[in-house]
């Protein structure tokens, strides 16, 4: 069972440096907002009003804020309270105004009908989007993972859309080759055998992380389809895995961010013709899955 007091309290002292850290990684922050956008534009062409999303585990607001600019009534929710103090002054110092800012454990939401708890914000069939970036960075279990994944389809509308990230086995693995390569020798035994089969990055005792794959990402969510399906009546089809690096993962993309910003974007262009292509998912760090409600 992942303990979340521990995941939130390293965010809770590290809220500054997760806020800048999508300006080091900016290709993964502008390669997801421009996927958000695809999903974005795709409901709206289905419903002529406006569009409710929520952000969950979306930490200091770097998305939240973006989609609130373009005239989005955005939910955000993170674990960290320091996360979302300063998502609050982001939000202000932009201009815009988040619907909701509340404190909560994506592995504890508890999904009720609107007329019973008609203050909550974690009701049925409320959002047109659901944007979840961060709990799957760290949640152990799969009976954890698959929780959140329920709970999130049970909050969207009919056909709407959640956006769920994963970080990839290989960019660890890649980031050791560069950094400790000996690393893997000295420690595969004791450590990464067990972490290559089941993905749980323990090794950090102040930060539990889970790290994955295409092949178990599609699982999972063939799995909660299924159970949806069965229990619910409701399916969560998967559509799209997208490589929210390209082919630049692994600190390749690192020089771009020094780009003026009409050269930067023509990469962005170029890297997004290969977002899809299935060969290149595993260049990526992490994986943005896309997948829709159907009733």
């Amino acid at each position: 069972m992942t303990d979340t007091q521990v995941v939130a309290e390293w965010y809770n002292q590290n809220a500054v440096l997760e806020h800048n850290r999508l300006n080091a990684c900016r290709l993964e922050f502008s390669v997801s907002l421009r996927v958000i956008n695809q999903c974005l534009e795709q409901l709206r062409q289905r419903h002529d009003r406006p569009l409710r999303i929520l952000d969950l585990g979306g930490g200091t607001g770097r998305y939240a804020v973006e989609l609130a600019r373009k005239g989005h009534s955005v939910t955000l929710a993170d674990i960290s309270r320091s996360e979302l103090e300063l998502a609050k002054s982001f939000a202000a110092e932009s201009g815009v105004t988040l619907d909701a800012i509340v404190e909560a454990d994506a592995r504890a939401i508890q999904v009720y009908p609107k007329e019973e708890h008609p203050r909550s914000v974690f009701t049925t069939s409320t959002y047109d989007f659901i944007l979840c970036q961060g709990p799957m960075y760290h949640l152990l279990e799969d009976s954890e993972r698959t929780h959140v994944l329920r709970a999130c389809a049970s909050m969207l509308r009919g056909n709407g859309i959640l956006a769920v990230a994963f970080v990839t086995q290989y960019a660890h693995l890649r980031d050791i080759a560069q950094r400790d390569p000996a690393r893997l020798g000295k420690e595969f035994d004791g450590f990464y055998r067990a972490y290559l089969a089941s993905g749980r990055y323990t090794r950090n005792p102040f930060m539990a992380s889970y790290h994955t794959n295409v092949e178990d990402v599609r699982g999972l969510f063939h799995k909660v389809d299924g159970l949806l399906r069965t229990q619910d009546g409701v399916g969560l089809a998967l559509s799209r895995i997208v490589a929210c690096e390209g082919f630049l993962g692994g600190g390749l993309a690192g020089k771009l961010c020094d780009l003026l910003p009409d050269v930067y974007e023509r990469w962005v262009d170029v890297v997004m013709q290969f977002v899809d292509d299935e060969a290149l998912l595993g260049n990526a760090d992490h994986l943005l899955a896309i997948a829709e409600t159907q009733y």
